[in-house]
C-alpha cells in the first residue's frame, strides 16, 4: 500500500499487517486439500458457450450457463506496475481521514494515548457467485467452500437457485442460502426475476408453453405474479433485483407476447424492440410497486454482456436504460458481466498483441454508463477460453487490470466474480482456485489488493492535541485508544468525507 494511504499523524505509527485470519488459513494447509469430488462437474454459470452444457449440482437445477462476452473482452497481457493516475484517482475515491481523538474523563485530551485503527470489512462489495447446492448441501467438497466465501468476500449472489423454475421447485434452497450468506456477514445481489432465454430450463414448463403457442396473456399474468412473489418473499434480505437479465439478448418471453413484431433476424430494426418494449417496463414497474407496497430498501437494476469491447451494446444498452428511467423507474444499478475472453489486441480489436487493456481502459469503458443516476457494477467477471491464454499468470494480470479500473472508478460499487473454485464454475475455470483447492496466481492479486494494498490497519500514539490520524480505505473499523492500560473500543464507518471518533478510556 502507498505510504501516503497507511501513515497516521501523530507521534508514530505502524503497520498491523494484513487481513490476519487469511494467514491462518494459509498456515492451516486449507488452500491445496484435494476435493472429495462430488458430482465432478462445474456447475451454475450464467455464461452461454458453444461447448457443451456442464451438468449442474445437485439442488441447483440444470440451467445451461448464460451468455459470455465472446470477443473483444480481450487482454493477452497487461502492465505489471500500477498506473499512477488509476492509483490517484483510488486514493481519491476510496479513502478518507479517520481522525481518532482522546480525551480523559473531564473532555481534556490526552497525549501519548495509544491508538489502534482495525479495518474489518470494506465498503465496496467483492463478492462472488454462490452455488446453492454446494453451499448448503453437507459435504467433503462444500468444506472448503464454505470456509472460503466468507474470508474472501462481503457479498454473493445466487448462480441458479433463485431463477423462476428453479425458485418455484425449491424455494427453500435458495432460502438457506440467502439466510447462511446473511447470518456470515455477506450482503446477497438478488440474480434473477426474469431471464428470457427459453433453452435453458430456467422458465416453468407452462409458461414455456405459453411461449410457443404465443399466450400473451398467460406470460403477462404468470411473470408479473412471479416477480410480486420472488420480491416480497426475501425482503430485505436482499441488497438489490436483477429484475430483467440481458434484455437485449435474451427476449423469448417477449416473442411469446409480440410475435412477429419482434424481427428475430434483426431485433433491432421490427416494430417491437425488446429493450425498450412496453412489456419490459411493465416488468420494472410492477419490481418498483412491490418494493414500494411492501417498504422495501432494495435496489432494481440491469444486468447483461458484451459492454467492454462490442460497441454495439452502447446504443442498445443506454437505450435500454433510459428507456427504463423514463417509463418505469429510475433505475438504481447498472450491471456489467465482464467474462473475459483469451483474444489478443485491445478492445474492439481482435488482431493487435501490442495492444493491451489496461486498468485505465476499464474504468473508460465503465464511464460510458455513468451518469445515469444509477451505481455500476461488474457482476460476472470470470476469465474463460482456457487454451487460448499464455498461463495463469496472464489471466490474473488481467483479474488485477479489471479491479484496479473498476475500484478506480467513483460509480462502481461491487466487483463480482462468477465462481472462485474451478469444482463449482461454468467453464472449471474460475479465478482463484484449482479444482483440488490450491491457489491460482490470481488469488494472490485478490487477496494482495483487497485484503493488503487496500485494507487499512494502524497502530500509533495521539499528538499535543490528543489526535490521531490516518488515512483509510473506507469500510467498517474497530478503533482502540488505551491510557494508563485502561482501552475503549469503538466501531465505526469510514465514508466520503471522513469520520472522527472521540474516546475516552476510564471516563
Amino acid at each position: 500500500m502507498p505510504s501516503e494511504d497507511t501513515s497516521g499523524s501523530g507521534d508514530g505509527t505502524g503497520s498491523v499487517g494484513r487481513r490476519s485470519l487469511l494467514g491462518a488459513l494459509a498456515a492451516a494447509g486449507l488452500a491445496g486439500c484435494p476435493s472429495d469430488g462430488g458430482d465432478g462437474t462445474a456447475t451454475d454459470g450464467d455464461a452461454s458457450t458453444p461447448t457443451p452444457t456442464p451438468t449442474p449440482a445437485p439442488g441447483d437445477g440444470d440451467a445451461a450457463p448464460e451468455s459470455t462476452e465472446t470477443g473483444t473482452e480481450d487482454a493477452t497481457d497487461t502492465p505489471t506496475e500500477p498506473d499512477p493516475a488509476v492509483e490517484r484517482r483510488i486514493r481519491e475515491h476510496r479513502t478518507s481521514e479517520l481522525a481518532v481523538e482522546v480525551t480523559d474523563g473531564s473532555g481534556e485530551a490526552v497525549a501519548d494515548a495509544e491508538v489502534e485503527v482495525a479495518m474489518r470489512e470494506h465498503e465496496f462489495g467483492f463478492g462472488t457467485a454462490v452455488n446453492a447446492g454446494t453451499l448448503i448441501e453437507e459435504s467433503g467438497e462444500g468444506d472448503e467452500y464454505r470456509e472460503y466465501i466468507p474470508e474472501l468476500f462481503n457479498k454473493a449472489v445466487i448462480e441458479n437457485q433463485m431463477k423462476w423454475r428453479f425458485w418455484e421447485s425449491d424455494p427453500e434452497l435458495a432460502d438457506a442460502a440467502v439466510e447462511w450468506l446473511r447470518d456470515r456477514g455477506l450482503d446477497v445481489r438478488a440474480h434473477v426475476c426474469i431471464w428470457g432465454r427459453s433453452d435453458v430450463g430456467a422458465i416453468p414448463s407452462d409458461v414455456l408453453t405459453a411461449i410457443d403457442d404465443r399466450d400473451a396473456e398467460t406470460i403477462r399474468d404468470r411473470s408479473m405474479a412471479h416477480i410480486e412473489e420472488i420480491i416480497a418473499h426475501y425482503g430485505d434480505d436482499v441488497t438489490e433485483w436483477e429484475v430483467v437479465n440481458e434484455a437485449m439478448h435474451a427476449y423469448q418471453l417477449q416473442l411469446g407476447v409480440y410475435g412477429d413484431d419482434i424481427d428475430q433476424a434483426e431485433p433491432w430494426n421490427g416494430a417491437v424492440v425488446p429493450w425498450t418494449s412496453p412489456l419490459l417496463a411493465e416488468w420494472y414497474s410492477k419490481a418498483d410497486e412491490v418494493r414500494r407496497k411492501n417498504d422495501l430498501d432494495v435496489g432494481l437494476g440491469v444486468n447483461d454482456f458484451n459492454q467492454f469491447g462490442y460497441s454495439y451494446t452502447d446504443g442498445r444498452y443506454q437505450s435500454q436504460i433510459e428507456h427504463l428511467n423514463e417509463e418505469a423507474v429510475q433505475l438504481d444499478t447498472v450491471g456489467l458481466q465482464a467474462h473475459v475472453g483469451a483474444r489478443t489486441g485491445e478492445f474492439n480489436t481482435n488482431s493487435n498483441p501490442d495492444e493491451r487493456v489496461s486498468a485505465a481502459r476499464v474504468a473508460e469503458e465503465i464511464d460510458k454508463w455513468a451518469g445515469y443516476g444509477a451505481s455500476v457494477k461488474i457482476t460476472e467477471f470470470d476469465t474463460y477460453n482456457g487454451d487460448d491464454w499464455e498461463d495463469d499468470e496472464q489471466r490474473a494480470r488481467v483479474l488485477e487490470n479489471y479491479l484496479r479500473g473498476a475500484f478506480s472508478h467513483p460509480d462502481v460499487e461491487d466487483f463480482l466474480m462468477w465462481g472462485f473454485w474451478d469444482g463449482r464454475h461454468w467453464e472449471n475455470e474460475a479465478p482463484l482456485f484449482y479444482d483440488d483447492w490450491s491457489e491460482k496466481p490470481a488469488y494472490d492479486v485478490w487477496t494482495g489488493l483487497v485484503f493488503d494494498e487496500w485494507w487499512t490497519e494502524e497502530t500509533g500514539t495521539t499528538d499535543d492535541d490528543g489526535t490521531f490520524s490516518t488515512t483509510g480505505f473506507h469500510g467498517e473499523y474497530e478503533v482502540t485508544a488505551t491510557v494508563d492500560g485502561t482501552e475503549v473500543t469503538e466501531t465505526v464507518a469510514l465514508s466520503d468525507g471522513g469520520t472522527t471518533v472521540e474516546l475516552s478510556p476510564g471516563a
